[in-house]
């Protein structure tokens, strides 16, 4: 009972310290600098959307760690964190002045943020928040060509800096020819593709190999040479805590010029253990020049910061150079998005 009810008073603590954290205005300084080297970090990999539009078994997981009586407090704090503003708190928050901000459709497990609602988010600070505009598949044999021609329009309407997929969510094999078209227009347009690689822990999530290996897209990644592949997550399995698809995310990337890694989630509490031996990795393969930072943010306050963090400590440890650090938080995104 006096666990219950310490428990209980954190919470409550932690809901007030969110609360003040969403309503601060201190000036902020943006980027960090690192032997005389001036970094202006972008964190590539953001969420918006409303806790209503999240499904029910999503809920129920994102409220495991809250006492079954506080657990009406989740609207209200994951709910702030997702709007345009909380979303900017926790960037000031951790100094980061611009990142990418991500559409979802997977009904099936984490809900939905459509186009419509991420451009109303965005549309305000084009400066900072770069949109990536997704797809519904869900019903895909009946209305493909019209779910094609929507994201075209979607792209150039909202002037998107690329196109957001996660194929282990929305229950698509990687190897499945009948999505072609998404990386036809993707080549087309120039709008560089972000896809989910590795497993993740949310429900009814997809973990068989066809769904979340990288290897299985490689046909996709031959045949349209003009799009750019991001494997979002490097392949890491989020369901094991282990780098399990690693090997496969270097392959592609040392092969093809088209494939780049972003690291999101790698600098989260449970993965910090091995975060460490994958920027060794990278630095091993000579893939610095390949890797943009994501963190997979907001999540919960703190998060976007933490994971910055986690990073910059885990770089640190490897002795990645400054110009290293800068190529993986800031130049290799300006790079391959023409800022």
């Amino acid at each position: 009972m006096k666990k219950f009810i310490l428990r209980a008073i954190v919470l409550i603590i932690l809901g007030g310290v969110a609360y003040n954290y969403l309503l601060k205005d201190d000036t902020v300084t943006y980027g960090i600098t690192v032997d005389g080297v001036d970094i202006d970090i972008i964190d590539m990999h953001l969420h918006t959307g409303t806790w209503e539009a999240l499904t029910e078994p999503y809920k129920e997981r994102y409220s495991e760690r809250v006492p079954k009586p506080f657990k009406f407090l989740m609207s209200g704090l994951l709910g702030s964190g997702l709007t345009s503003e909380g979303i900017l708190k926790q960037m000031d928050n951790a100094g980061i002045r611009r990142g990418g901000v991500f559409a979802v459709y997977s009904p099936d497990t984490t809900g939905i943020a459509s186009n419509e609602f991420l451009h109303e988010q965005i549309k305000g600070q084009p400066e900072r928040m770069f949109g990536f505009y997704s797809i519904r598949t869900d019903h895909w044999n009946i209305d493909s060509e019209m779910q094609l021609e929507k994201l075209e329009a979607d792209l150039i309407k909202y002037n998107a800096h690329g196109i957001k997929l996660a194929h282990a969510h929305q229950q698509m094999r990687l190897d499945d020819k009948r999505f072609d078209g998404i990386y036809e227009i993707a080549g087309r347009l120039n709008k560089p593709l972000y896809i989910h690689t590795g497993t993740s822990p949310n429900p009814y999530t997809r973990k068989e190999p066809p769904y979340v290996d990288p290897l299985y897209l490689e046909e996709s990644i031959i045949k349209y040479p003009g799009a750019k592949f991001i494997l979002g997550h490097s392949g890491y399995d989020s369901a094991e805590v282990k780098l399990t698809y690693l090997n496969s995310c270097i392959e592609l990337a040392k092969k093809y010029d088209n494939v780049f890694l972003e690291p999101g989630a790698l600098g989260a509490r449970k993965a910090s253990e091995i975060l460490p031996e994958y920027l060794k990795i990278i630095k091993e393969e000579e893939l610095i020049g390949k890797v943009i930072y994501g963190s997979d943010g907001p999540q919960f306050p703190g998060y976007t910061a933490s994971h910055l963090n986690n990073f910059l400590e885990a770089m640190e440890a490897n002795e990645y150079s400054s110009m290293e650090m800068k190529s993986l938080l800031q130049t290799n995104f300006e790079g391959l998005f023409n800022l």
